[in-house]
C-alpha cells in the first residue's frame, strides 16, 4: 500500500509538471505552439522527460489494478478496502490534475490508460 502512495504521488508530481511546462496557448493555434516549442526547447524536454516518466508510472498503476481487480473477479472475491482505495486514489490524482489543466491531464491519462492497457497479462 505504502509503494501505491508513493506510486501516486510521483504521478501527480510528474502531471503537474508536464501541465506547468507545457503551454497551450488559448485559443490554440498550432504555429503559436511550436514557436513555444522551439523558443524554449530545454522546458519542453523536461515536460516530455517528465510526461514519459508519469505514462510508465500511471500505466503501471492501471496495470496493477486492472490485474487485481481481474484476480478477484475469477476468484468470486469481494472487493477489499485497500482496491477501493486505490480506486479512490487514481482518481483523486485524476481529478486534481484535471483541475489544474485538462488539456494536459486527458493527454496524459489517456496515453497512460492506453500503455496500461497494452501491458497486462493473460
Amino acid at each position: 500500500m505504502f509503494m501505491r502512495l508513493v506510486q501516486f504521488v510521483f504521478a501527480f508530481f510528474s502531471g503537474y509538471l508536464v501541465i506547468k511546462w507545457i503551454s497551450i496557448p488559448h485559443p490554440y493555434v498550432l504555429a503559436d505552439f511550436f514557436v513555444g516549442i522551439v523558443i524554449n526547447p530545454l522546458q519542453f524536454f523536461a515536460a516530455a522527460i517528465a510526461l514519459f516518466i508519469g505514462i510508465l508510472i500511471n500505466g503501471g498503476v492501471i496495470k496493477g489494478i486492472i490485474n487485481k481487480t481481474i484476480k478477484a473477479w475469477r476468484k468470486q472475491m469481494s472487493w477489499s478496502i485497500l482496491m477501493l482505495l486505490e480506486y479512490c486514489g487514481f482518481g483523486i490524482v485524476f481529478f486534481l490534475l484535471f483541475y489544474i489543466g485538462w488539456e494536459e491531464t486527458l493527454l496524459f491519462f489517456s496515453l497512460s490508460f492506453l500503455y496500461g492497457m497494452i501491458s497486462i497479462e493473460k
